[in-house]
């Protein structure tokens, strides 16, 4: 039985395949700590504080931590233990799970000299460590029970329990696994005394590890559990019986027998499911008994791509034509192409991989960059949209709303960056405090950002299934599966973890009303290939209703895809 609360930290234990075969003890003297982070730039007491268990009723709270203690080699950035908060589903065991990651930044280990092929500046990583971003790349503040989502301006959206406010997802095992890599979830790297400073001329040196995707895979390996003998994961937990708190223990049914499995992730950690979703399914099916259904959620994280801008200008193409560079109104002439061979983009990818001479396969979409290998556009895979629009193989469901105030969406109003296009001295760029930047897109009502979501949700719709590399038969890794797209205009970041925008936000035509919380129903029921389907604002006669002003539905229903697959802008 995996513990929660053992102190695994002062007690002696091999590390099974590393290199810390001795006993480790709390302690930043200690050879496992000493070069961490953590250890190097707070030098605290403990590295791994042992969290308290609930001392009141008040905090006994829906999500229960569990520590990933099965390989020790596998880290959060700032040197401590990964860990998951779960909760098992309402009304009894369920074979159905649902995977959530929140979003946030991300930093990597910049290579400063490219000669040498070492990366040794890490100095983003040391400034966001200490500037108030602790909590995203480490676990040691983490409490023993929480409820998920529960930040100020958040609340729980598809993570509540009630069967009444979440009548589909309160039936699955909800897992959270903690974001603490600061990668999106996409690394697989640990890098030897790289160097920062912390204050003034004081420079640290520590191990930074970038392991998010390991993280994921170490997850689903402590979940997994027994399929034959019907036994999954066994925590210690509490409850309340009459007034008082009480030790107990909860039991989850093994992960390989999972009927069916959904990953959500919001913002950045939507962004790196892009590239590891197929590669997380594969992992799934490589276990004997594994054979459920795996699907996810993008949540927050579409946004105009590159390979869509040919659109814009004569002769117009699409996503679908693989053009990367040209001139447009907005952006003058571009080559995407620098943007993804040679940029600040590439090297924090590159950062990830586990060894420089690794494949991008180990930490990009696999089928990408098999069907991609030795044509010289292997890069191309490290364009998310890219691999959204031509190799995702698992089923999605894709969330954006137009007036999006994230500074990666429409950045309340001052206008997107396209990272992707020319550098110039641009006007803008003083704002930023900048000389030279990328151009900006501008957003609006009737703005080219809108347009170009527009365009590239209807590229989507009208091309998925047929003219995508996945529907050509150049990438063989699967049929092609069903696409959701879900585009509100209600000037929210927030969404699935959003009791407003999950359940009351909702897209109506005059006939039917339908919130995000029922297309996401609808999606995890429907079969997981041959279905396009969407609801987004502006078409259809769909109208964004924002004030949960719904006048055509007063309760949960399961809306009908029938009415919008393969339905095209």
């Amino acid at each position: 039985m995996k513990r929660i609360l053992r102190a695994v930290l002062l007690v002696s234990l091999a590390i099974s395949g590393g290199a810390f075969a001795q006993p480790i003890t709390n302690d930043c003297a200690d050879p496992y700590w000493v070069h961490s982070l953590r250890c190097a730039a707070l030098h605290p007491v403990e590295p791994q504080p042992v969290p308290a268990p609930p001392a009141s009723p008040a905090q006994v709270k829906e999500y229960t931590r569990v520590n990933l203690d099965s390989d020790w080699e596998v880290r959060c950035l700032d040197g401590t233990r990964p860990i998951l908060y779960v909760d098992p589903a309402v009304g009894g065991p369920s074979n159905r799970w649902l995977f959530s990651m929140s979003g946030g930044g991300s930093c990597w280990a910049r290579d400063s000299d490219p000669v040498d092929g070492v990366y040794d500046d890490a100095q983003g990583c040391v400034d966001d460590y200490l500037g108030g971003e602790e909590s995203e790349m480490g676990t040691a503040s983490e409490p023993a029970m929480r409820n998920l989502a529960d930040q100020p301006g958040l609340s729980q959206g598809i993570l509540r329990t009630a069967t009444s406010e979440n009548p589909v997802f309160a039936g699955y095992n909800r897992v959270r696994v903690k974001k603490c890599s600061y990668d999106r979830y996409n690394g697989r790297a640990a890098h030897p005394s790289v160097t920062g400073e912390i204050s003034g001329p004081e420079t640290i040196s520590f191990d930074l590890y970038s392991q998010g995707r390991s993280i994921l895979e170490l997850a689903l390996d402590e979940l997994r559990g027994n399929d034959l003998s019907g036994i999954g994961l066994s925590y210690p937990t509490w409850i309340v019986a009459g007034n008082a708190v009480v030790a107990t223990t909860e039991s989850l049914p093994p992960l390989e027998s999972a009927e069916q499995i959904v990953f959500i992730g919001h913002s950045g950690a939507g962004h790196g499911l892009y590239h590891s979703i197929d590669g997380l399914a594969d992992y799934l099916r490589a276990w004997p008994a594994f054979a459920g259904d795996v699907r996810v959620v993008i949540d927050s994280n579409f946004v105009p791509g590159p390979e869509n801008e040919k659109r814009f200008e004569s002769p117009s193409l699409d996503l679908y034509d693989h053009f990367w560079s040209g001139t447009t109104a907005a952006l003058g002439s571009y080559d995407a192409e620098t943007f993804l061979t040679d940029s600040a983009y590439v090297e924090q990818y590159d950062s990830y991989l586990a060894a420089p001479t690794d494949s991008l396969a180990t930490i990009l979409d696999a089928s990408c960059v098999s069907v991609h290998a030795g044509t010289g556009d292997e890069w191309s895979c490290r364009d998310r949209l890219h691999v959204l629009a031509n190799h995702l193989a698992t089923p999605a469901f894709v969330r954006e709303d137009f007036s999006d105030p994230n500074s990666e969406h429409t950045a309340n109003g001052f206008g997107h960056l396209a990272l992707w296009g020319p550098i110039g001295a641009y006007a803008h760029c003083a704002v930023l405090g900048l000389t030279t930047c990328p151009p900006l897109i501008e957003v609006g009502d009737g703005s080219p950002y809108e347009g170009r979501l527009y365009a590239q949700a209807g590229a989507l719709l009208s091309g998925f299934q047929l003219r995508s590399e996945l529907a050509r038969g150049d990438d063989p890794s699967g049929p092609v599966p069903s696409l959701f797209l879900w585009m509100p205009d209600c000037g929210s970041h927030a969404s699935a973890y959003s009791d407003q925008q999950f359940s009351s936000v909702a897209l109506s035509n005059g006939v039917s009303s339908v919130t995000m919380r029922d297309w996401l129903g609808t999606f995890v029921s429907v079969p997981a290939t041959g279905i396009t389907a969407a609801r987004i604002a502006g078409f259809g006669g769909d109208v964004a209703l924002c004030d949960g002003d719904l006048p055509f539905r007063d309760s949960f229903e399961s809306a009908d895809s029938s009415a919008w697959s393969s339905a095209t802008p």
